[in-house]
């Protein structure tokens, strides 16, 4: 799940450049005491921008378009600042950055949603800090932000990035037939045990009619749901630890976790689930599978595009199974009657200013700029009349072409906001549901759904070495001893499931354990 587990990778070639290209990159940040450069000759402010290679015809180019003319006329041109938009391949963002930064050729403003990166960028030298920038020209920018999401930006013991800010922080949902409910006289279930004897009933009477191709409960391996992290019904079974062992335990090892295995092995076993899961590695199995009108239940991302957006799944399950309909559940409960799962933390990518810029100050002005509360709205949703209209209250995009060629990457545009925050989570909740037309009521309910009871996993203020070292293998082996464990014989379960978990220790998992058990430790002295 995006967000969800920090994704520590090893260092590249070009981050290995880092330790000592970057690290003499020492000299003061320019014009770090004032802002744009009035009365002066312009400075040249250089911002990364995403290219995702998908620009309309007739829209320019990422480097030249209705937008970054518009940034110029509004922003640098007041400020004697020209803005120069560098591209970056977004499918190769972190290779690249790291070739940029090593070089000496990175732009006054970068970002990443890598935190390996960051580190290592943080222990190369290669970062301006920028507390007191912050304080001297973003009063906007930390209004904007808090100091919550300010605080996801401090690396051992300094503000070395600025971190969007995420409005909403929901990820995944549950989604039940409720035709299939209806016809068997079954309420929607509240309960774990009243979603398995739903379950059950759909298996045993396949009120879909599906010729026993019936599949009660679904997800994928791979979408976030049971395996990249704890999955809604797993964390169901985990026990409170302290707060300590809440930081220092993997999802994988807390108490009652292996419980929550157990449970989807006992409902592999009965035919609930599908047992071939683990082989549907990019999800498009499962939303076919929605579709044909096969599945029962699913947990997957919440208001998600490729479940409500046009001609996706539920559309076209409308047209294969007329009377066909999803409604949001939530019956994963724990002992206290929750229904606790994992959210995305409060903020979404780092905003990062090189060492090596010698325009920090007017780098953090334009950010400044941009959490104007008018300017923002105007960068997320364009101009009225012309790429929205408002409706009860919210901007309803126009979706013309002619409005597409000046209006398609303004989310790579406005970097200080990871989606648009309306200014409460009752708004934005509405606004982020009114992109699903005709599944806006569904939409809402599994957002908040995704955010009920949530909870974020633990940060450390500082890089975990042996995280960075191991991730990607304990990562790999966690899956494998959850996919094994569901598909064991249940007198075997136990068996697999110990064994990968000692696999687990011995591969670098307790020297994870032991690294962040020390961290929290000093973290709270």
């Amino acid at each position: 799940m995006k967000g969800m587990h920090s994704k520590w990778f090893g260092m590249s070639t070009a981050a290995l450049m880092l330790a000592g290209t970057l690290s003499a990159c020492s000299s003061p940040s320019g014009d770090a005491s004032s802002g744009g450069a009035a009365g002066k000759d312009p400075i040249t402010l250089k911002v990364e921008v995403f290219d995702r290679g998908n620009a309309p015809a007739g829209a320019g180019s990422v480097t030249d378009n209705f937008w970054t003319q518009w940034i110029q006329k509004n922003f640098g041109d007041p400020n004697n600042i020209k803005l120069q938009f560098v591209p970056v391949p977004r499918n190769q963002e972190v290779d690249k950055l790291n070739v940029l930064m090593a070089t000496g050729d990175a732009p006054d403003l970068v970002f990443t949603y890598d935190l390996n990166t960051i580190n290592n960028y943080v222990k190369s030298g290669g970062l301006t800090e920028l507390g007191k920038l912050i304080d001297d020209h973003g009063p906007n920018l930390k209004k904007f932000l808090g100091p919550d999401v300010l605080s996801y930006g401090i690396f051992s013991g300094q503000q070395y990035s600025i971190p969007a800010k995420r409005p909403l922080q929901y990820t995944q949902s549950t989604y039940i037939r409720k035709d299939w409910l209806d016809k068997l006289g079954l309420a929607v279930p509240k309960t774990t045990e009243q979603f398995y004897s739903a379950m059950k009933a759909f298996k045993e009477k396949d009120p879909g009619q599906t010729g026993g191709k019936v599949i009660p409960y679904s997800f994928s391996a791979m979408n976030g749901t049971t395996i990249s992290t704890p999955g809604v019904l797993i964390s169901s079974f985990v026990k409170k630890l302290s707060e300590e062992d809440f930081y220092a335990t993997p999802e994988f090892l807390k108490p009652g976790y292996k419980e929550g295995v157990r449970y989807l092995n006992k409902m592999n076993q009965e035919g609930l689930i599908n047992p071939d899961f683990a082989l549907d590695k990019d999800g498009k199995t499962f939303e076919r599978d929605v579709a044909n009108g096969y599945v029962g239940a699913f947990t997957a991302l919440a208001a998600h595009q490729t479940l409500m957006g046009p001609g996706n799944a539920f559309d076209t399950l409308k047209k294969n199974v007329p009377g066909a309909e999803y409604v949001a559940v939530d019956p994963f409960t724990n002992a206290e009657g929750q229904t606790p799962k994992a959210i995305y933390d409060p903020v979404g990518m780092h905003i990062l200013i090189p060492k090596s810029s010698k325009h920090a100050a007017a780098a953090v002005q334009y950010l400044d700029w941009m959490s104007k509360p008018d300017v923002l709205f105007t960068l997320q949703n364009g101009i009225e009349g012309q790429h929205y209209t408002m409706e009860n209250g919210f901007p309803k995009a126009i979706t013309t072409d002619e409005a597409k060629k000046t209006f398609y990457n303004n989310s790579d545009i406005a970097i200080v906001s990871n989606g648009k925050d309306f200014g409460s989570e009752d708004k934005n909740i509405e606004a982020a549901s009114l992109a699903y037309p005709g599944y806006t009521e569904l939409a809402k309910q599994t957002i908040k759904n995704a955010l009920k009871d949530g909870y974020t996993n633990p940060r450390f203020d500082r890089p975990i070495d042996s995280e960075i070292k191991y991730s990607k293998t304990l990562a790999d082996k966690s899956q494998e001893a959850v996919v094994k464990s569901i598909l064991a014989k249940p007198e075997e379960f136990d068996g697999v499931f110990d064994s990968k978990a000692a696999e687990y220790l011995k591969l670098g998992g307790q020297a994870v354990m032991d690294e962040k058990r020390a961290a929290y430790k000093e973290m709270k002295k």
